[in-house]
């Protein structure tokens, strides 16, 4: 159950940044969106976007599968082998969601630069326009102009309890149920 809540979570902004053009999100998945003030739009040459890998985030859809189907079938047919399936397909999905949170979070500066300034005059006619338009405030000297943030969200932090959870409840009924079993599975694969 708490494997499909997290498959669901996995759609929900992990990252989220704001900065002079706007403010963007991105999800496990890579999934960027983004809405801008159009500061860069008299730009020659606009901040770089965005690419950030989501295989990660299949691998872990493929791993709930799996535990999905384990868990199923570990309680229909009261099957040991199905729960060490169960449990070690549970840790993979832990471990995997912590690969992509230290994914997104080398990525952040990327993301904030995706939502700066470009380097010729453009920004500053954009920042100039929307300050004199009162939607801005254009950075004096002197003036408090808040900085931009970049950072992971609670659906980020929350996705790896929920994983790391559902890992130790799955690690601790498949132990109650056959330890035997579960090292038989292991010792398949090395």
């Amino acid at each position: 159950m708490g494997n499909s809540i997290l498959f669901f979570m996995m759609f929900q902004p992990w990252l989220k940044a704001s900065g002079w053009d706007g403010k963007g999100t991105i999800n496990a998945f890579g999934q960027f969106t983004h809405t801008t003030s159009h500061l860069n739009l008299w730009s020659q040459a606009a901040p770089p976007g965005v690419k950030i890998s989501g295989s990660w985030a299949i691998f872990i859809s493929v791993a709930i599968f799996v535990v999905v189907v384990g868990a199923i079938q570990a309680i229909t047919n009261r099957s040991d082998l199905a729960g060490g399936v169960t449990a070690v397909a549970s840790v993979v999905v832990a471990i995997l969601v912590l690969v992509v949170i230290l994914n997104l979070d080398t990525n952040l500066p990327k993301v904030q630069a995706a939502m700066g300034m470009g380097n010729d005059w453009g920004p500053q006619v954009g920042l100039a326009i929307s300050a004199l338009r009162g939607t801005g405030s254009y950075p004096w000297p002197g003036h408090n102009v808040p900085l931009s943030t970049a950072g992971l969200t609670s659906w980020a932090f929350s996705s790896a309890g929920v994983a790391f959870g559902c890992a130790a409840l799955a690690v601790i009924t498949a132990w109650r149920n056959g330890l035997r079993e579960i090292l038989a599975f292991i010792g398949k694969f090395l």
